[in-house]
């Protein structure tokens, strides 16, 4: 089963990160305008969803993949905040019902402890 997660998680990342080079314009448009580099932010970020799909086959240093990937998806919920705040979405002259922005919040809590879970120090972690 963890097997499962773990290809499901990966291709999100994977596409994810993909999207960012993409449609960069488009997700630069949903970082929140305090920050700076807008451009690098979304390119890096992207990066490191791709690492992080490659990470999660790794067998070693799943626990620390797993925290660093938790954290992660905190550092880019000011993102997804923005964008539903803003009614702000990446899909461009289509604006998607407010409703559906606010619920892709709540999505971060799986994704953070989906991380934890899959890449927790156990035995069948090991194996796999």
């Amino acid at each position: 089963m963890k097997t499962f997660f773990r290809v499901v998680y990966s291709l999100i990342l994977l596409g994810a990160g993909v999207m960012h080079f993409v449609k960069e314009k488009q997700f630069r448009s949903i970082v929140p305008k305090a920050l700076p580099f807008k451009k690098a932010i979304v390119l890096i970020s992207g990066v490191m969803e791709i690492a992080f799909a490659l990470l999660l086959w790794s067998r070693k240093g799943q626990v620390i993949i797993g925290k660093l990937l938790s954290l992660f998806m905190i550092v880019i919920s000011p993102a997804n905040i923005n964008m539903a705040v803003k009614n702000n979405t990446y899909y461009k002259g289509k604006k998607l019902h407010p409703l559906i922005l606010w619920l892709r919040l709540p999505m971060q809590i799986p994704l953070i402890m989906g991380a934890l879970k899959l890449t927790a120090n156990s035995s069948e972690t090991k194996k796999n």
